[in-house]
């Protein structure tokens, strides 16, 4: 009995003595004494790439990456987004206009195309004139042609010449 009681006690003293040294190595590597290899982490977001919406009382409520939004489309004083979101096309609604998304955000990217669209001009894919105007392709294939009045029509114009 009493060696089998001194097997588990050594037992014990050994593991008890590799928890201790494994904590101080782990306490050294976080003191910063130890160095390991540093993770390839993603490239951080530019400001400029971002847009940022407000809602109408001016709380951030979504933020996205110009390369992911496709456009926007207004009713009445609601926004609905159409982006890509890991892989898939999703849409988020929100409060605001369209006026108050463009006053806020500077991009050369998003290009008024109508009263009700705001179409990010790196996505489309073409343009075809209508008589009304013209339509739009953007470079998903589910999402639907946008409109272009003839109001924007000289803008989007301009857009396609430079």
């Amino acid at each position: 009995m009493k060696t089998v009681f001194s097997r588990i006690l050594s037992c014990f003293y050994f593991w008890n003595y590799k928890r201790s040294s494994f904590n101080r190595k782990r306490k050294k590597i976080i003191k910063g004494k130890k160095y390991r290899k540093e993770r390839k982490r993603n490239s951080p977001v530019k400001k400029s790439d971002l847009i940022i919406f407000t809602d109408d009382k001016g709380i951030i409520c979504f933020s996205i990456q110009i390369d992911a939004l496709f456009y926007m489309e207004s009713d009445t004083n609601y926004i609905t987004l159409f982006y890509m979101n890991h892989g898939k096309l999703d849409k988020f609604l929100m409060r605001s206009s369209l006026k108050k998304v463009l006053e806020e955000n500077r991009n050369d990217n998003l290009l008024r195309c109508h009263r009700s669209y705001i179409v990010n001009f790196e996505k489309v894919k073409m343009y075809k004139k209508d008589k009304d105007g013209g339509k739009i392709e953007v470079s998903h294939d589910s999402l639907p042609t946008i409109p272009v009045s003839k109001t924007y029509l000289d803008n989007v114009l301009k857009r396609f010449q430079n």
